[in-house]
């Protein structure tokens, strides 16, 4: 998966247009960061991308470009 492809994933997560996204986005400013995301996105990074996310980088990712980095993107 590339950069595009994984913010595009991130925005359907959050419900979110992804139009435009170029990473630097504050998660909270896109879309509704919550619990339940965070869930959807574990899952999706471990059914897509075949990785677990350290839950505490997760905890202070606060960009999408830090998720990025997050599963090496």
């Amino acid at each position: 998966m590339d950069k595009p492809a994984f913010f595009a994933a991130v925005a359907e997560i959050l419900e979110a247009d992804p139009a435009g996204l170029t990473g630097a986005e504050t998660i909270n400013d896109i879309g509704n960061w919550d619990s339940l995301s965070v869930i959807s996105f574990v899952a999706m990074v471990d059914s897509d991308m075949d990785q677990i996310v350290d839950a505490e980088k997760l905890k202070d990712a606060k960009t999408l470009n830090d998720l990025a980095a997050l599963v090496g993107l």
